[in-house]
């Protein structure tokens, strides 16, 4: 009682509760006169490999035990015990499966789960030598039969219909009206033998190879409860151990048969957790960077309150403004799962920090951007250092000093062309009298032309300027 009680704290985390429901089990193994013969175990889930670990042990009264040595304390693996994990992860017993002992013997098991409330804490394990009658069930000589009666098996598939059929590469497994498998393909062998099952499942019930958790009789009743048709096909997904799977259930009224396909789902749901964890790990990595962008924003403002000269302290407000226009993107994408970014949401959090940044109070921002327009990230951050540069060139020339003013940001898509523009109602300026060495300038036109491989045009009269690039989403 005691060995068990440690056992069990070192490998789980069950209450207290819950170890004394498997001590109560204790009881009622040793006070089981069906049980003086054989040796009887409990088994619990090892929290840290995933497997099972014994904690009870009650050597047959009568004959000889199957071990040599004290196996409580060890490990059960799955690819030897298939029924302990079977019962552990189903809540259904399994009986009549085939097993390999810790001391590399071929032994038949009777596993029976240990529930607490709804939940299979354990399980309760009866052992017995295995017979030549039992080994010869596994081999019957009917079973090649089975497989090569393509006759049958043709007649068979050849009465359902496309949504069997074409399933075929999927695992197929075919019981009888009693629940007993008279048929699988290869892939279904193949599975059961990846997930521990030894020898033939051919012959074995419904119940001992019921991954989901359903047993025979109810799965019966459900199709005569609802008058399910010969087409009508029961889907549904599920976990075993680390495996997913998506299984489908077709009863054939004229044979009474039950088809099962299982699709082993596990790859795809391997890939779906790594994208995941990809994206968690990309929009750490986004966070990370408008820390990074802040904290160098912050090094610059503190120089450039050190400086004396308006023109040093207006070229590092300019680069200041880059950096915020970067970070303020990252801000954005720090808080997204998918790759795509909503333009109108980017540019508007970009507009407020650029407020923030330079004194607009006279100024008045409007943006009217699509809502439908999605951009990825990579051009995203271009796309921000671009207006950003358009807004500051707004600030800086439009406008003499305290004139009121208007900015006008639009983003419109047509035909998969999305379209970009800067206007104001400045005082503008002459197209041919632009100095070709002005950085913000050289910035736009190389990162229109360069990186978003779009178009860029400008107009300004006496009216105001308007600034607008072009690029195929």
């Amino acid at each position: 009682m005691e060995e068990l009680t440690e056992l069990v704290q070192k490998y789980s985390n069950f209450t207290q509760p819950m170890i004394d429901s498997l001590l109560t089990e204790i009881k009622n193994i040793q006070n089981n006169y069906s049980y003086r013969k054989f040796d009887v175990f409990i088994d619990v889930r090892n929290d840290y490999s995933h497997q099972a670990v014994v904690v009870y042990h009650k050597p047959p009264q009568v004959g000889v035990s199957l071990y040599q040595h004290k196996v409580v304390g060890k490990e059960a693996l799955q690819e030897n015990e298939p029924g302990v994990f079977h019962a552990l992860e189903t809540g259904l017993p399994s009986i009549g499966l085939l097993a390999e002992t810790q001391e590399n013997r071929l032994i038949h098991q009777r596993i029976y789960p240990i529930k607490f409330n709804d939940l299979v804490i354990g399980v309760t394990i009866v052992e017995s030598d295995i017979s030549n009658n039992i080994l010869n069930s596994f081999r019957a000589k009917d079973t090649l039969e089975r497989y090569n009666d393509v006759s049958a098996t043709i007649q068979l598939f050849g009465r359902l219909d496309l949504a069997v059929t074409d399933q075929l590469v999927d695992s197929i497994l075919v019981f009888d009206k009693l629940g007993n498998l008279v048929l699988a393909n290869k892939t279904a062998l193949e599975l059961y033998k990846g997930l521990g099952y030894i020898g033939n499942i051919i012959g074995l019930d419904y119940n001992n190879l019921s991954l989901d958790g359903t047993n025979f009789k109810s799965i019966l009743n459900h199709f005569l409860k609802v008058k399910v048709s010969k087409n009508l096909v029961e889907k549904k997904e599920f976990q075993y151990l680390d495996h997913y799977f998506t299984i489908r259930k077709l009863l054939n009224q004229e044979n009474q048969q039950l088809i099962v396909l299982i699709q082993n789902v596990t790859e795809i749901k391997h890939k779906e957790a790594e994208i995941i964890s990809k994206s968690v790990a990309i929009r750490e990595v986004n966070h990370r960077v408008k820390n990074n962008l802040q904290s160098v924003i912050s090094l610059l403002r503190i120089q450039q309150r050190r400086l004396e000269s308006p023109e040093l302290k207006q070229a590092l407000n300019g680069s200041i403004s880059r950096i915020m226009a970067i970070a303020s993107t990252y801000e954005l994408l720090a808080k997204q799962v998918s790759d795509d970014t909503n333009l109108a949401s980017a540019l508007n959090l970009l507009v407020s920090h650029f407020k923030q940044l330079n004194d607009t109070q006279n100024i008045t921002v409007k943006s009217q951007i699509d809502s439908t327009i999605v951009i990825d990230s990579d051009r995203i951050v271009t796309i921000s250092i671009i207006v950003n540069e358009l807004l500051q060139n707004v600030v800086d020339h439009a406008f003499s000093h305290d004139q009121a003013g208007t900015i006008k940001l639009m983003g419109i898509i047509d035909h998969n062309i999305v379209t970009i523009s800067v206007a104001d109602d400045g005082s503008g300026f002459a197209l041919d009298q632009v100095s070709t060495s002005s950085l913000g300038l050289t910035i736009i036109r190389s990162y229109v032309a360069d990186k978003l491989k779009g178009k860029l045009k400008i107009s300004s009269d006496s009216t105001g300027t308007t600034v607008a690039f072009s690029f195929n989403n």
